[in-house]
């Protein structure tokens, strides 16, 4: 197998995710906050949206992307502990995450926490987010942070007086901002969470180097995903995970097509033939070729970033890509 670093890296807190079952969410604010974490829907009607609340904060978006930010700055933190040099485009890069990019972070208790560890109970979320109004309890007392605000109102008031006090109060002390939070980390891409999922585990499996390719694609822990719309047809599993062609991933609806005519026009005879027509489609469909589908999942291709390129990007300050940087 080809090399990914120049020397064998071990790793202690970084692992591989395989696929499990995500918990939806049932009325507590736990199961809202774990859902989340997994950028599932919580209902079939409704998803994590702009506005959606978790523990007193307004999620800008789903917080599945920071999960897998978060992942990849873990693994250069220990690559980075182990002076490794990725290989990447025929180049030598050795690993070293900018420290100045990631001011909050703490990024000692990245190393070694999970992420709903550090994000909830260790509240890095506020580096991402914003928090809701709420009312005060009378035991608490009144923050002093310089991004909060403290205002008293009369409980006999109607909602309408008090909604237009506070468009008063706001233009004559300008104390809300008028453009929308903004965080200084940045999503440079769009995240789609079985995808990343999928680039991180083919990365973090190459490296550790136990697995062949063939291994790494069809492990029952499932390492990765299908992500094809067509998963299953005529009792065929498709997607990365059970790859059919030679030339690679199974992803494309012309492969899919292929596959279903075939199928179609075999279920005809199996009425008579069953294990005859078995052992054709068995034969019809051509040995995968492994490689290539690691190799796009890790490199990228022309019209994908892969695992390599997100790595070196989170190394100096980016997710999902760096603005300023190719590495070719």
């Amino acid at each position: 197998m080809a090399k990914q670093t120049t020397n064998l890296v071990k790793f202690k807190y970084s692992r591989a995710v395989k696929k499990g079952r995500i918990n939806k969410f049932k009325g507590r604010e736990q199961d809202r906050q774990d859902d989340e974490l997994f950028n599932e829907s919580w209902r079939s009607s409704a998803r994590v949206g702009t506005s959606a609340m978790v523990d007193d904060g307004i999620l800008q978006t789903g917080i599945s992307k920071y999960r897998h930010w978060f992942s990849f700055l873990k693994m250069a933190l220990e690559m980075q502990q182990q002076e490794a040099v990725l290989i990447y485009k025929k180049k030598e890069h050795k690993i070293k995450v900018d420290e100045s990019m990631y001011v909050g972070w703490d990024l000692d208790k990245v190393l070694t926490s999970k992420f709903d560890d550090w994000f909830f109970k260790q509240n890095h979320r506020s580096l991402f987010l914003s928090d809701i109004s709420r009312v005060l309890k009378s035991n608490e007392k009144a923050s002093n942070a310089e991004n909060k605000i403290t205002i008293e109102f009369d409980s006999h008031r109607r909602i309408t007086d008090v909604i237009k006090d506070i468009r008063r109060l706001n233009q004559d002390e300008n104390v809300f901002k008028s453009d929308d939070y903004k965080t200084d980390f940045v999503i440079n891409g769009r995240v789609i969470d079985s995808v990343l999922q999928n680039r991180f585990n083919a990365l973090f499996l190459k490296l550790e180097d136990k697995l062949t390719n063939k291994e790494i694609l069809t492990h029952n822990n499932e390492y990765i995903r299908a992500t094809s719309k067509s998963k299953e047809f005529d009792g065929i599993r498709h997607g990365y995970s059970s790859q059919q062609q030679a030339k690679g991933l199974l992803d494309t609806s012309e492969d899919a097509e292929y596959l279903k005519s075939i199928g179609a026009s075999l279920i005809q005879q199996r009425q008579d033939k069953q294990d005859a027509i078995d052992r054709k489609l068995k034969t019809a469909v051509k040995e995968p070729n492994w490689a290539y589908t690691i190799h796009e999942l890790i490199n990228g291709s022309s019209s994908t970033t892969g695992a390599k390129e997100i790595l070196l990007s989170v190394c100096d300050g980016y997710f999902l890509k760096n603005p300023n940087k190719t590495y070719t």
